[in-house]
């Protein structure tokens, strides 16, 4: 797994972002663009109870994490549909 400076933008550290990858709630899979390798939203708490969106790209022999910040409103609906499945 790699890190990118970007996933950093927002002050979230690895291993909350880990944790997030690793228990997700739910995960959300985004369309690719001109064949970009696919990319993923993952949602869930980290270890301290924080709602966190993690997005990451889905390269052939590894995951590259591009984005964590705290979970935006417009990922509510789906974090609940997740935590109730």
């Amino acid at each position: 797994m790699e890190f990118t400076q970007s996933s950093r933008k927002h002050r979230i550290g690895r291993e909350r972002m880990r944790h997030v990858l690793a228990n997700p709630v739910t995960r959300i899979p985004f369309p690719t663009e001109d064949g970009r390798a696919p990319r993923e939203m993952f949602l869930g708490v980290d270890d301290t109870g924080r709602r966190l969106e993690v997005m990451v790209v889905l390269e052939t022999e590894r995951l590259v994490v591009i984005h964590a910040m705290d979970m935006r409103a417009k990922f509510e609906l789906e974090f609940e549909r997740g935590q109730r499945s």
